[in-house]
C-alpha cells in the first residue's frame, strides 16, 4: 500500500509518516512550505492543498490518502487567520476529494482515505460522553469547516470512490522525537509555562471544571495507521480520537505535582461560547479500529511537555 499524508510537516504529521513508515508502509509526504528530514524511504511530493493541480499530482499512483493539513488552532486572533484556516479545511478537502474521484476512476477501483475532523463539529454538547451522532451545531468557525468537509466525504463516498474513516479528535498533547509539539496556547503547554515560570499566571475560565478529553501525538498515529487498513469500501465511518478525561483542575494538580509548583492561575467567567464539558466515547473508535491509547495517562502528558522545555 502506497499512502499520502497531506500535512506531513505538521506536528501529527509527523508521527504519522514515521509510524506508517516504521511499519513498512510505503508513504508519500505532501510538503507545503516547510521542509524536513524523513527516514528512508519516505518519498516527498511539493504541493499545497489549496492548488487542485498540485494534488492531481499527488495521489497519482496512491491507494489511499491520511488528510490532515489544516490549522488545529480553533481560535483564531484575526479575520485573515480565521479564513485561510476555512480555506484550507473547506477548499482543501474538496480539491483532494476531485483529485481522490479522478484517480479512482482512472484505476477502476475505490481507494482510502481517512481524515482528520475535531471535536469542535459537537458545539455545546450534553454532560456526558459524545457519541459521533451527538454532532450538531458547531459554535465555532473552525467547527463548521470541519463539520461541511465531513458532509464532502460523504458525499464522495455515495459515489462509490472511496471507502472513509474520519477521525474527530479532541486534544493532542505529548511530544516525539520528529519535532513539533502541541499548541502552545493549548492548556497543559499553558499550565506548564505558568508553573515554570516562562509566562504569567494562566487564566482560567471559570471554576476550573470544566472537563476534556486528551490523547497523544503517538496513539493518535496509531489510531490514524490502523483506520488505513481497517476502512471498509463504501463506507463513511466517523469516530471520535480521545483517552483520557481531566478538568482543568485536574491538569492545574497534575503540573504541580510534576513540578513541584502550583500553577498560578486567574480566574474568570467563563464566556457563553465555552463548553463545559467535551469527553469522548471511544466505545466504536476501539472496537472498529482495534485501537487502545497506550501512551494518554495525563502524568505522561504532563511530563512530555516538561521534557520540551529548553
Amino acid at each position: 500500500m502506497q499512502v499520502l499524508v497531506t500535512g506531513a510537516c505538521g506536528y501529527l504529521g509527523q508521527a504519522v509518516v514515521h509510524r506508517l513508515a516504521a511499519g513498512g508502509t510505503a508513504v508519500v509526504a505532501l510538503e507545503h512550505r516547510a521542509r524536513r528530514s524523513w527516514p528512508r524511504p519516505v518519498l516527498v511530493r511539493r504541493g499545497d492543498v489549496l492548488h487542485p493541480a498540485d494534488l492531481a499530482d499527488a495521489v497519482r499512483g496512491v491507494d489511499a490518502v491520511c488528510h490532515l493539513a489544516a490549522d488545529g488552532t480553533v481560535r483564531q486572533d484575526s479575520a485573515e487567520a480565521a479564513e485561510r484556516q476555512r480555506k484550507v479545511i473547506t477548499e482543501g478537502t474538496a480539491h483532494l476529494l476531485a483529485a481522490l474521484r479522478a484517480e479512482s476512476r482512472r484505476r477502476g477501483r475505490p481507494l482510502t482515505l481517512v481524515h482528520l475532523s475535531s471535536s469542535a463539529v459537537y458545539g455545546r454538547p450534553l454532560e456526558r460522553p459524545l457519541r459521533p451522532r451527538d454532532a450538531g451545531s458547531p459554535r465555532s468557525a473552525y467547527g463548521r469547516a470541519k463539520l461541511a468537509a465531513e458532509r464532502a466525504v460523504t458525499a464522495a463516498v455515495e459515489d462509490g470512490v472511496l471507502g472513509a474513516t474520519g477521525l474527530r479528535l479532541f486534544n493532542a498533547a505529548g511530544r516525539t522525537p520528529y519535532g513539533g509539539g502541541p499548541s502552545p496556547v493549548a492548556l497543559i503547554p499553558r499550565a506548564v509555562a505558568a508553573a515554570t515560570g516562562r509566562s504569567p499566571a494562566l487564566t482560567v475560565n471559570g471554576d476550573g471544571s470544566a472537563m476534556r478529553d486528551f490523547v497523544h501525538v503517538r496513539d493518535v498515529a496509531a489510531a490514524v495507521a490502523a483506520a488505513l487498513v481497517r476502512t471498509p469500501d463504501g463506507e463513511h465511518r466517523v469516530l471520535n480520537l480521545g483517552a483520557t478525561p481531566a478538568s482543568v483542575r485536574d491538569v492545574l494538580a497534575e503540573v504541580g505535582r510534576a513540578t513541584g509548583r502550583p500553577v498560578p492561575a486567574v480566574h474568570r467567567p467563563a464566556p457563553e461560547q465555552d463548553t463545559p464539558y467535551l469527553v469522548a466515547d471511544t466505545a466504536d473508535t476501539r472496537a472498529a479500529l482495534g485501537w487502545s491509547p497506550l501512551s494518554s495517562a495525563l502524568s505522561r502528558l504532563v511530563a512530555d511537555q516538561l521534557a520540551d522545555l529548553p
